[in-house]
C-alpha cells in the first residue's frame, strides 16, 4: 500500500480534491489547502509514480473541477471556466487555457486521441480538437 503526500508542510493540511490516473501508472492530484483569515484557498497540481514517489508539482491559479490523462499530457477542466492542457512530465502549460464561458465538469479524451470531450455545468457537450491544425476539421 502506497500514500500519496504533497511536499512540504501546511497548517491547516492539504485536502486531496482530484485524482486521475494514467495508462502508465502516473498519478495526477490537485490539493487545496483551505482558507485562513489573510488568505485565500491556494490550489496545486502534483504528479506521482505508481509507487506513490512525488516527481513534480507546480501551483494553479484555479480549483481543478476535471481532470484527465493521455501518455503526454494531463487536460484540466476549472471552476473558472477554463481548459487547460499540460504537459504530464513537468505540469507546465503546453498551450494557453482555453476558455469555455460555463465552469467545466468533466473532460474526456477520445480513443484516437483527436477530440477532447468537454462537460459544462450547464449540461452542454463541447468537442474540441485536440490534433494540429491542419488535422483538425
Amino acid at each position: 500500500i502506497r500514500s500519496l503526500r504533497p511536499p512540504g508542510e501546511s497548517s491547516p493540511p492539504a485536502v486531496l480534491s482530484h485524482l486521475a490516473v494514467g495508462l502508465e501508472g502516473l498519478v495526477a492530484a490537485q490539493t487545496t489547502v483551505g482558507q485562513r483569515a489573510c488568505s485565500k484557498e491556494r490550489f496545486a497540481l502534483h504528479l506521482y509514480s505508481v509507487n506513490g514517489k512525488h516527481l513534480s508539482s507546480v501551483p494553479l491559479d484555479e480549483e481543478v473541477t476535471a481532470m484527465c490523462l493521455t501518455e503526454e499530457f494531463v487536460v484540466l477542466g476549472t471552476t473558472q471556466c477554463g481548459l487547460e492542457i499540460r504537459d504530464l512530465q513537468s505540469l507546465r502549460a503546453a498551450m494557453s487555457p482555453v476558455p469555455m464561458r460555463v465552469p467545466v465538469h468533466s473532460v474526456s479524451i477520445t480513443k484516437e486521441k483527436s477530440h477532447i470531450l468537454v462537460g459544462l455545468e450547464d449540461g452542454k457537450l463541447i468537442v474540441v480538437g485536440a490534433g494540429q491544425p491542419a488535422e483538425v476539421s
